[in-house]
């Protein structure tokens, strides 16, 4: 399947599940130059631990997210991260343009999950953060076996969909939708962000 035909799919799949798998969205190559620079930033100390909430109500609690984070944005100066927003950005216009959700920006992170943490159940568009609609997940945990956990779980309505978090796996779903990381026993590597209906240059809104 090309890049069109599964463009096509994840259109369809947002549309109706709310969710889409899009395997090999970056090569194996890409994903180890990414998990290299992740390691990088961890050790000079551009990781913060991640927090619940936004601005006021934002808090520390390790007993809900263990992940810690770093934003990426054009600012980096490696190609290859410029590389993946020139994807998202790609894929943002185009699910734009087809489903009509009035996507103006997006943002996005490295996490790093430690061994024996998680993030607990939650939905990433909420009242103090509405402006996400779509959620996105880029894997890169190389060599992931099963038992080293980390998996997504997503809460549909009918249905509890568990997705692997297999290197250059990018899992896409709306932004409402329940889920949770549960237990990761190996460290675990991702890039996580949200399209947004707005201009991230809008620091004023909520």
């Amino acid at each position: 399947m090309n890049n069109i035909e599964k463009l096509n799919l994840a259109i369809d799949e947002l549309s109706g599940s709310g969710y889409f798998v899009w395997d090999d969205f970056v090569s194996y190559e890409e994903v180890g130059k990414l998990v290299s620079i992740a390691n990088e930033g961890n050790q000079s100390g551009a990781f913060k631990k991640a927090g619940i909430g936004k601005q006021a109500l934002f808090q520390l609690d390790k007993s809900i997210r263990g992940d810690y984070i770093q934003w990426l944005d054009r600012k980096n100066e490696h190609k290859i991260i410029h590389q993946f927003l020139d994807k998202v950005e790609l894929l943002k216009n185009t699910l734009n343009e087809t489903c009509f959700l009035g996507l103006k920006d997006f943002e996005t992170h490295f996490a790093i999950y430690p061994e024996n943490t998680f993030y607990k159940k939650h939905v990433d568009r909420f009242q103090q953060n509405a402006h996400r609609v779509i959620s996105f997940v880029l894997y890169l945990n190389e060599n992931w076996q099963e038992g080293h956990g980390g998996e997504l779980a997503l809460y549909l309505d009918d249905k509890t969909e568990i997705v692997k978090p297999l290197a250059g796996r990018l899992l896409l779903f709306r932004s409402e939708l329940e889920h949770e990381v549960l237990m990761s026993y190996k460290r675990r590597f991702s890039i996580t962000g949200w399209m947004l209906d707005k201009d991230m240059s809008l620091t004023f809104l909520p």
